[in-house]
């Protein structure tokens, strides 16, 4: 299976909508399911991503069909500062398990250098193990692990 990544363009967007909001309320159920904070769905950073340049949406594709997206951008998760950081990145349910997402992460790795950051809640356990192997399979230069209560962050120069 053949994946890569290619932009989200503006008329795209409302295509991306759904799935985000989808994967927003999947990854509330898992970190905050008492919704303490309102709707998952409420991003105010959503639309700066075909706005501002330091943001990136991108679809993940397998064999040319849309198997998932990832967004990044600069803001640092460990507040250290970072060149990149995978705000989102989603595999869609029927592509999971068939190595789209370690290829995705790969590739997305290979496109910029730098140092790059993401964070990973705790009771996100397939998140866990996922971006371990992601990271691992990049073999970094660099690589730390911040733990904090309720997440771990990664901290890796590619």
């Amino acid at each position: 299976m053949k994946v890569a990544l290619a932009p989200v363009a503006f008329a795209d967007k409302g295509v991306l909508r759904p799935l985000f909001d989808a994967y927003q309320i999947a990854y509330a159920d898992l970190t905050e399911p008492a919704r303490a904070k309102g709707s998952p769905c409420d991003d105010p950073w959503f639309d700066a991503y075909w706005i501002e340049p330091e943001r990136i949406p991108l679809w993940i594709l397998a064999d040319g069909e849309r198997a998932g997206f990832a967004l990044v951008n600069r803001v640092s998760p460990s507040g250290l500062g970072c060149d990149r950081a995978v705000a989102e990145f989603c595999v869609l349910p029927e592509h999971r398990r068939a190595g789209v997402g370690l290829a995705a992460a790969r590739a997305l790795f290979g496109r910029y250098e730098g140092v790059w950051e993401l964070k990973v809640h705790r009771a996100n356990a397939p998140g866990l193990a996922f971006w371990e192997k992601a990271i691992g399979a990049e073999a970094p230069a660099y690589h730390d692990v911040l733990e904090r209560p309720d997440e771990v962050i990664h901290r890796f120069t590619r």
